[in-house]
């Protein structure tokens, strides 16, 4: 027969298991009136990367530019030995990124964007609702058709990275128009 071991438990054994839950409470009944002030130097501290000190827009624009290069990527090029007519290609390639812009580009800005909203100024259709599904198809066309006659006029062959970058340009471009646009009305209605 095997030998029992001792079963006694030793002070440090039951201390081991003893739970400290006062901190637990605290942090259960915190709230903003309840916290104490923590300095921006105490926050840098716990940053996790490098990437938090890059400016919004940055972020913000190479999130666009990468999924635009990846849809070029995956649509155009992956799909061309499958998908000979080019016009069909397009067809493809602006229905993958509407959807690609509605259901990955704009929750990553959204899930990185904090309460203050920082990465929704770079979203054409920043509300999230079902309509954006629809609205971010037929907005990929026209980017798309605009892209296309860039390339064009420009006169080389397609590939992701420029690709990325014309789509995120023109895309830029319709955003800060939309957003004028927007402030000139917000401003006519509160003078009037």
């Amino acid at each position: 027969m095997a030998k029992e071991k001792d079963k006694t438990v030793t002070q440090s054994e039951k201390d081991y298991y003893k739970l400290n839950t006062d901190a637990a409470d605290r942090l259960a009944k915190a709230h903003k009136g309840t916290a104490r002030k923590v300095s921006d130097e105490e926050i840098n501290k716990y940053r996790s990367s490098k990437l938090g000190s890059l400016p919004v827009w940055v972020k913000a624009l190479f999130i666009k530019f990468w999924f635009a290069g990846a849809a070029c990527f995956f649509f155009y090029w992956g799909l061309a030995a499958y998908i000979p007519n080019w016009l069909d290609q397009m067809l493809v390639l602006g229905v993958g990124l509407g959807i690609l812009t509605d259901i990955l580009t704009n929750n990553v800005l959204r899930f990185f964007s904090g309460e203050d909203r920082e990465f929704y100024p770079y979203m054409m259709f920043p509300s999230g609702k079902y309509w954006t599904f629809i609205a971010n198809i037929a907005y990929a066309f026209l980017l798309l058709f605009l892209t296309i006659q860039v390339y064009r006029i420009i006169g080389i062959g397609v590939e992701p990275i420029v690709f990325g970058i014309v789509y995120t340009v023109i895309d830029m471009l319709f955003i800060t128009l939309k957003d004028r646009i927007m402030n000139s009305l917000g401003r006519k209605a509160n003078e009037g």
